[in-house]
């Protein structure tokens, strides 16, 4: 297979894993064990079958910053999270935030290879 269709082929996967984990989080948010089951559970099947180990970093860091974020926000009021577990975000969140973070830089290094080739 060329280069050129792995990274179309690479580039549509991550688009569906984007919206699979809107989807999730859209249907399931108000059940928070569930949701952080099912996030925990793409990261794992990802990690294992697809991501890079640079990945983690990304995953860890966007996990971490993107709740202090969240957390700081809700303290002063901007918005709530209508089924908060700690410190006002759901538990699930941080996972979400670590999904999301690791995949635009994922699909971010698609475009740069396209542009390379």
């Amino acid at each position: 297979m060329k280069l050129e269709e792995l990274i179309k082929k690479e580039l549509i996967l991550e688009i569906i894993i984007f919206f699979v984990g809107m989807l999730s989080i859209s249907l399931f948010y108000k059940d928070n064990l569930l949701l952080f089951v099912l996030l925990m559970l793409y990261w794992v099947v990802g990690i294992r079958f697809w991501h890079k180990r640079h990945d983690v970093y990304f995953y860890i860091t966007g996990a971490i910053i993107g709740s202090i974020g969240e957390i700081v926000c809700i303290h002063f009021g901007v918005w709530i999270y209508v089924n908060p577990t700690l410190f006002g975000i759901p538990i699930w969140l941080p996972l979400a935030w670590g999904l999301f973070t690791m995949l635009i830089k994922r699909v971010a290094e698609t475009f740069v290879r396209i542009e390379m080739k």
